[in-house]
């Protein structure tokens, strides 16, 4: 294991009285062929304290979880926000700028593309629902695809699809504004579902909890390892 190259996966809180993460996260590394250093992100964690775990990693991958609060791109308090922790919102952005200055690749999932939207000067859709854009938010099939991504040709989200087109769809929010990344992948209505820029790659999708049905899923990781 430790000749395997180290990769951050941060961890939000879930409920608040706990750390916690997926595994198919940790799962996904492992069989992309990195290994996985979990770094909690929330009360009590300094920025300047996690920023220290880059100096050990040579990747990071931003998990999903709860909205980023809207002050952090400059949009009002709307009703429908969902699990706010400003407190990880500040330990990951902290974390995402420098590890983007680093030039250590990042691989945002979920949550994590609206954070390195926001990173990047970005802005996201405070709710699918009320912006005329439904069917994304499918908890009971998170896992199975459950619609369609169309892949600029050439892209890393094309590469992070691995092959398949469908993906599952767990999101209320998604990015508005990509700020200075690019998006390069949507579904069929529009809504933005990759996002790329020199070693960095964020998607929509939960391609860790397809991982057990479609191993064409560990795509994201390996490209994230590979890098």
């Amino acid at each position: 294991m430790a000749s395997l190259p180290p990769v951050a996966i941060i961890v939000g809180r879930t409920p608040l009285d706990r750390y916690s993460v997926n595994r198919g996260y940790i799962d996904g590394v492992l069989a992309a062929g990195g290994r996985p250093i979990i770094v909690p992100a929330g009360p009590g964690v300094p920025p300047e304290l996690a920023l220290e775990a880059l100096d050990d990693v040579r990747a990071v991958v931003l998990t999903g979880g709860g909205d980023v609060a809207p002050e952090r791109y400059g949009a009002p308090e709307h009703a429908k926000a969902m699990e706010l922790d400003t407190d990880r919102d500040l330990v990951e952005l902290a974390m995402t700028r420098a590890a983007v200055d680093r030039g250590l690749p990042v691989l945002g999932i979920c949550r994590g593309i609206q954070l390195l939207a926001v990173a990047m000067g970005g802005a996201l859709v405070a709710d699918l629902p009320d912006a005329g854009f439904d069917g994304h938010w499918q908890e009971e099939l998170q896992y199975e695809p459950v619609h369609e991504v169309e892949a600029e040709a050439g892209s890393q989200a094309q590469q992070a699809l691995g092959g398949t087109t469908f993906v599952n769809s767990i999101h209320h929010q998604a990015v508005a504004d990509p700020g200075s990344l690019r998006a390069t992948a949507v579904s069929t209505d529009g809504v933005i579902e990759a996002l790329e820029g020199d070693g960095i790659l964020g998607v929509q999708w939960h391609p860790e909890r397809l991982l057990g049905t479609d191993p064409r899923h560990v795509a994201p990781f390996r490209w994230l390892v590979s890098v």
